[in-house]
């Protein structure tokens, strides 16, 4: 994810190519393609005049008025202006969208995912999702991110128009990154490129299951490595810090100047977690530490309820969609996890908790959670303005409210509903183009079996 990162990967494609193109200039085209895919809609310009979005049922994501019908929307240089029951006249000079009853909301945001740092897994020059080495909380999704994905196009078409990037890999995998999915360059589609860093938790219990090749007395001795090379990076950064701050002329350190945000409290630090046991030993490790941890996972938190809820932690749910985490629990317990979070106070947003590609699934993962007790508005909520303010954007992004950011969508039904459909949507007020491969490609195959 780093520059020198990103320049081995694509040098090291060029050298593929360059050999392919001595023996095959078929083979090295087919190849290009497949590592370089473009997606070829070309980002939408900045708005040029204001828009009113009218007769809408409008989803603000707000708990004061989550919901107004019959509303509207007034856009100006790219931000919400006006909000409210729709007016009997409207201004001159203004771009009306009559939305006829339509659902207007904020635009969706994924978390805890990988998009636009991979395009296909079976190719592994398009893969930036980890930094080589153990800490390396320096680098930036950001930089690496692809703006010309096909998979960004897929997730705006379903509504995905923000996404909080967490990289893989290591112990401290990296930053994490807010993007907006429109823009021609890294720098068009960055939102802040370091909101917190991320931090692989390790497990502190030792597996029995049959895959499993280390005795557990080895597995043990590997944890306990694992997290005193954690607590000495921590320590040794919050040292460096410290000196750099009382002297000037201490050496540069990039990565411990990338932690600087999160050892002081501004920033959080996300956590990804898979059992109690390491949800408990990640929240007291952070709290001692004066940390404001943020957990990235879903087995154990039900069990942890009352321990989160004293300690006042933030989760992001890795999806609804899964199988149970034991045979001991019902079937449903995924479905039924965010409606139990909600009821025992517990704040979260929900991800997908699947592959970049598949990123358009995150409406589907809400609903279903609704379908399983979770009211449809705190639904919505966990993939608006929740994951907003675990990023520390919300006073930007995530709901719909004078002053902030006119980033929405507008919905044929629900917003949640899976057949209800992207209409239209905006980003920054900028209305974007939501064609992408997967509908140009179904264009093609309707006008095969029209008349």
């Amino acid at each position: 994810m780093t520059q020198t990162r990103r320049t081995y990967r694509l040098g090291r494609t060029h050298c593929i190519e360059r050999t392919l193109r001595l023996a095959s200039p078929f083979a090295a085209l087919a190849l290009g393609s497949l590592v370089h895919a473009q997606n070829s809609t070309a980002p939408s310009a900045p708005q040029a005049k204001p828009i009113a979005i009218v007769n809408a049922i409008i989803h603000t994501s707000t708990i004061a008025q989550p919901v107004i019908e019959r509303g509207w929307v007034l856009i100006e240089d790219g931000k919400v202006k006006t909000v409210g029951v729709t007016p009997s006249e409207i201004p001159s000079g203004i771009d009306i969208v009559d939305a006829q009853g339509m659902h207007l909301s904020p635009g969706f945001m994924a978390s805890a995912t990988q998009l636009g740092l991979i395009e296909t897994m079976q190719a592994e020059a398009t893969d930036d999702r980890t930094e080589f080495g153990e800490f390396h909380p320096e680098s930036v999704p950001a930089l690496a991110i692809n703006p010309d994905s096909d998979l960004l196009g897929v997730a705006r078409n379903a509504g995905v128009l923000l996404a909080l990037v967490t990289p893989l890999g290591g112990s401290v995998s990296g930053s994490a990154s807010v993007i907006k999915l429109n823009g021609w360059s890294t720098e068009d589609i960055t939102v802040d490129a370091r909101v917190g860093i991320v931090v692989q938790w390790p497990m502190i219990e030792a597996s029995k299951q049959w895959w499993t090749r280390r005795s557990p007395d080895d597995q043990r001795k590997r944890f306990a490595e694992t997290r005193a090379k954690i607590d000495r990076f921590f320590d040794d950064a919050k040292a460096w810090v410290l000196a750099k701050t009382a002297d000037a002329t201490v050496a540069h350190d990039e990565r411990f100047e990338a932690m600087r945000a999160v050892l002081d409290g501004r920033d959080p630090v996300f956590m990804t977690v898979g059992s109690a046991s390491q949800i408990e030993t990640a929240v007291l490790w952070a709290k001692e530490r004066g940390l404001r941890p943020v957990l990235i996972g879903s087995n154990g938190l039900l069990s942890e309820a009352d321990f989160l809820r004293n300690h006042g932690v933030r989760v992001i749910v890795t999806g609804t969609h899964q199988l149970p985490a034991s045979e001991a629990q019902h079937p449903s317990a995924p479905y039924a996890l965010p409606g139990l979070l909600e009821k025992v106070g517990i704040p979260f947003a929900i991800a997908s908790g699947d592959e970049p590609a598949h990123e358009r699934n995150l409406p589907h993962n809400a609903a279903t959670a609704v379908a399983y007790g979770l009211d449809p508005e705190a639904a919505l909520r966990s993939i608006t303005i929740t994951p907003a303010q675990l990023a520390g954007i919300a006073e930007q992004y995530g709901s719909i409210e004078s002053g902030k950011s006119a980033t929405l969508i507008l919905t044929r039904g629900h917003p949640l509903e899976v057949t209800s459909g992207v209409a239209q949507a905006w980003i920054d007020g900028a209305e974007l183009n939501l064609s992408n491969r997967q509908t140009r490609m179904k264009a093609k195959y309707d006008a095969r079996h029209s008349p």
